[in-house]
């Protein structure tokens, strides 16, 4: 379970080529999308009701994926919900593959880096993936 978070955060933050680097550890994109296909259709009904308030268990569930600090998880929740049709749409269970889910994932990224403070737990995140820890309080 520990290698499915820390490959969805990989997918998230788009740094695979920082995860290569660790020592043993590298997930295959297809694993990783089968995971995140996984998660997906396993919670459809949680992520509708937590996308449409911004916030609930598979909010915290990505936050922590992707190492995204506590204070930071209201910011990630309104971000979400904010184009919760669009993530909606790509989650749809009918036409969720493996590939979809990781571009869902992807998608989830791209969104939290426009945010200065989410860009920040990235920047992080990358630094713990190239073996430095950093000194942020990770949501747990």
């Amino acid at each position: 379970m520990a290698l499915t978070v820390l490959g969805l955060g990989v997918v998230i933050w788009q740094v695979q080529e920082h995860s290569e680097r660790r020592k043993g550890f590298k997930p295959s994109p297809s694993e990783v999308g089968r995971a995140a296909q996984v998660y997906l259709r396993a919670r459809t009904y949680q992520l509708r009701e937590d996308l449409a308030l911004g916030a609930g268990p598979t909010v915290e569930d990505l936050a922590q994926a992707a190492r995204i600090r506590r204070e930071n998880l209201d910011v990630f929740g309104r971000l979400l919900r904010s184009h919760r049709q669009e993530l909606l749409a790509l989650a749809e269970a009918k036409a969720l593959t493996p590939d979809r889910a990781r571009e869902w994932l992807e998608r989830v990224g791209e969104l939290a880096r426009t945010e200065p403070r989410l860009e920040e737990d990235r920047q992080a995140f990358l630094l713990r993936q190239e073996g430095e820890a950093p000194a942020a309080e990770v949501t747990r």
